[in-house]
């Protein structure tokens, strides 16, 4: 709302003529109403419908959501006593004086990560090459389902309709998979997409080189959280990241990935997305999350909930289009760590994000909206049928990356079903190959190298907890978060505006600061996590709880004496499959 100018005899007047107990009873309401809902009012206005989350007592959701005005559509998420939903200021106001509502704060909005330019070099650059193909029986993914929580999934020629063995849409509740934004297809397509059409000529296609997914017969679980623009909300990524954890055995998730993010609000504690993606990895699943695409921003800008010290946070590096390591870099504009608020050491891994190569979902909105993305048919197959259309597209980012390493984590646990999402942490950042132009806080452990990660025998002994390496402002300053709160407001504002259609120059966001934000309301207790028994894992060779960096040596890695005939290009079978740029881009 936007600030009310009232005549203070008459606002005397009438506080004046209210008995006590309703003043006790209206500071009680109005203290259980987040600071952040006040923002979102402020910005949309104040005469309109703001996306919120409200906390309930205990399995009070139920008795909540009926309190909500009649015709307003909410989302329960039991797992975290929570309700979602559109409510205007006087409904909020009424609700905040339900005794059964505990915190009211504003629902994130969330977007998809992506550069929408050209692509690049993939497998051989993580290390695919000295990995046996899976026509030599080598790892391709097979036995895992890989939940990926995006703009949802869409059956093509290289994911047929067989390998999406499950889908749920929390955004227009279709029950058939469809991906009308065309970014959750695409990230498929990195994980598990298996080449059909780009098949070799050898094997009777018409291509003459192929691009396939890092585990290529995988299965994929979509959830759509997003909408045809690529953007969503808090409180349905909660909602799609619980339903995974509800229907992992069902369908055999062992992977979740998440290309997207928002703007980290708070300690990691407080953090609703945060808080979810630590209850699927308590419960089995790796989850690998996107870094963020605010590497311009300079440091603290790992997005949530790739802040979560639990999870496989990812960023992104640039091969240059050479199958050599000596001259890849990370990408400028891959967020750098430590993490606001809790300065944890991230990202984890970096992977190749810069012009990667994928399936297209045609009619869609990146497909519509970028057309120069498109890869000419001839570029990859110059005597297929003139009338073929094209099947790929090119995007960048720490979405790209993401999936990327997501796959990697599938063939891990397709090779050995026992690994624990620890065991895969540990193992793909012990086995990480550091870029030496980079600092610790762009790439964390290095360039993810999936045949040493496959070798590596390392087990966790318990929580692979990316490191603490400070409490806010140890590393980070002042200054840092005066930087962010402007990149906040002009990239991941609180409203309901789609960032395609809305210009922020109409509101002053500088005299919003970051302490109206009361997150240390919020308690630990109101998270059902009991029912959660860490005996469930075993851990036995991994000693450290948490991955230090003063712990993992630099010199192991010996720069001076690494051979890059490691990478065997030229005699490998996997030369035929090139992941290498088509157009010129970014």
């Amino acid at each position: 709302m936007r600030p009310r100018y009232l005549v203070l005899a008459v606002a005397l007047l009438c506080l004046l003529a209210l008995p006590a107990t309703a003043l006790a009873g209206d500071e009680n309401a109005a203290s259980k109403i987040d600071a952040s809902v006040e923002t979102v009012l402020k910005a949309t206005g104040g005469d309109e419908a703001v996306p919120v989350i409200v906390y309930t007592e205990p399995d009070a959701t139920a008795v909540v959501a009926d309190s909500v005005p009649a015709g307003v559509e909410t989302t329960t998420i039991d797992e975290f006593d929570a309700v979602a939903a559109y409510l205007t200021d006087d409904e909020i106001d009424a609700l905040a004086g339900e005794g059964d509502v505990e915190m009211i704060v504003a629902d994130n909005p969330v977007f998809g990560f992506d550069y929408a330019s050209s692509l690049d070099i993939t497998n051989l650059a993580i290390g695919l090459a000295d990995v046996a193909s899976p026509a030599e029986g080598g790892p391709d993914g097979s036995g895992v389902a890989v939940a990926v929580i995006d703009s949802g999934v869409a059956t093509t020629s290289d994911l047929g309709d067989s390998r999406i063995v499950g889908w749920k849409d929390f955004v227009n509740k279709q029950r058939r998979p469809y991906d009308d934004a065309g970014h959750g297809t695409f990230v498929a397509g990195l994980i598990a997409g298996d080449g059909t059409a780009s098949l070799p000529l050898d094997q009777g296609g018409y291509a003459t080189m192929q691009f396939r997914g890092v585990a290529p017969a995988a299965d994929i679980v979509g959830i759509k959280v997003l909408d045809s623009t690529g953007s969503g909300r808090a409180s349905g990524v909660m909602s799609g990241i619980l339903w995974a954890v509800a229907h992992k055995g069902q369908y055999g998730i062992r992977v979740i990935n998440l290309s997207l993010g928002t703007n980290p609000v708070a300690p990691v504690q407080f953090d609703p997305i945060a808080r979810a993606v630590e209850f699927a990895w308590t419960h089995g699943i790796t989850v690998v999350c996107a870094a963020g695409n605010e590497g311009e921003s300079g440091p603290g800008g790992i997005l949530s909930p790739g802040n979560s010290p639990y999870v496989l946070t990812v960023g992104a590096t640039d091969t240059r289009q050479t199958a050599t390591l000596d001259d890849d870099a990370v990408t400028y504009y891959s967020s750098i760590g430590p993490t606001l608020w809790d300065e944890f050491a991230k990202p984890d891994v970096v992977a190749p994000g810069n012009r990667l190569i994928s399936m297209r979902v045609p009619g869609s909105y990146i497909d519509v909206t970028f057309p120069q993305n498109l890869i000419p048919v001839s570029t990859y197959a110059p005597t297929a049928p003139a009338d073929t259309a094209p099947s790929y597209l090119m995007l960048s980012g720490t979405s790209t990356s993401a999936p990327v390493t997501a796959g990697a984590a599938a063939l891990m646990l397709s090779a050995d079903p026992s690994l624990t999402p620890d065991d895969v942490k540990v193992r793909l950042m012990t086995t990480a190959d550091p870029l030496p132009d980079a600092s610790v806080h762009q790439q964390g452990a290095g360039l993810i190298d999936v045949d040493e990660a496959l070798a590596d025998t390392s087990r966790s002994d318990g929580y692979a907890l990316s490191e603490d390496l400070g409490d806010g402002l140890t590393i980070l300053t002042k200054d840092v978060y005066a930087a962010w709160d402007r990149t906040v407001w002009t990239k991941y504002g609180w409203t309901k505006f789609r960032w395609t259609k809305f210009r922020w120059t109409k509101f002053r966001w500088t005299g919003i600061g970051w302490t109206k934000f009361r997150w240390t309301d919020l308690g630990w207790t109101k998270f059902r996590w009991t029912d959660y028994s860490s005996t469930k894992f075993r851990w036995t060779d991994y000693s450290s709880t948490k991955f230090r960096w003063t712990d993992l040596g630099w010199t192991k890695f010996r720069w001076t004496d690494y051979s890059s005939t490691k990478f065997r290009w030229t005699d490998f079978d996997w030369t035929k499959f090139r992941w290498t740029i088509l157009i010129e881009g970014q």
